[in-house]
């Protein structure tokens, strides 16, 4: 009898041991967005030219998954959010963004990317909707200073970059602007 309710007491505290355990949930990161709010200095606008490919050079200080895009533009329409490998210059990840609403942040999922720590990677963000050129935001300091790169939590942001173009191309006709940053495209990063 002893041994049945010493096994008995031995199985109940092993089963609860069992249910306590609980996965960390690891915060997830907007860089662009988390910057642009929380820095008084940078003045926004918006300008209509076109058409544009517009892209944020950045990599991760850790490894994790890229697992949203998304577009900022200031007006609503369907904007081509890319994931560019920066040395090779592959599509990653492409997705049409659906913005609703001017000046609001629309992020959809996308399949998980992972990225590897400290590789650069590009998000690019076209500024045409259904063929039509679009207006396209910009951020900046006064007197044109450089404010890139800068990190917020696990991103660095090198510099933007851009080309004039409709399709699909890699935005580097342009590089290494570090006093505007373009567009805006963002995406969710979560830290492994």
């Amino acid at each position: 009898m002893r041994t049945g309710l010493l096994f008995g007491m031995l199985l109940g505290v092993a089963s609860l041991s069992g249910c306590a355990t609980k996965e960390t949930v690891k915060p997830t990161e907007n860089a662009l967005t988390t910057f642009i709010n929380a820095e008084n200095a940078i003045t926004s606008g918006s300008r209509t030219s076109g058409p544009w490919e517009l892209g944020v050079v950045f990599s991760s200080s850790v490894a994790g998954k890229l697992t949203q895009v998304g577009s900022k533009m200031p007006e609503p329409g369907s904007y081509r959010i890319i994931v560019w490998d920066f040395d090779t210059k592959q599509v990653l990840r492409q997705k049409s963004i659906e913005q609703t609403a001017p000046d609001k942040l629309t992020l959809n999922d996308v399949e998980s990317l992972a990225l590897s720590a400290n590789k650069k990677y590009v998000i690019s963000i076209n500024s045409q909707s259904g063929g039509v050129n679009k207006k396209y935001g910009f951020a900046y300091k006064t007197g044109s200073v450089d404010f890139m790169p800068f990190t917020k939590g696990s991103i660095l942001v090198y510099n933007a970059c851009y080309r004039n173009t409709a399709t699909a191309l890699f935005p580097d006709v342009t590089t290494n602007v570090k006093y505007e940053l373009y567009g805006y495209p963002e995406f969710t990063f979560i830290p492994d």
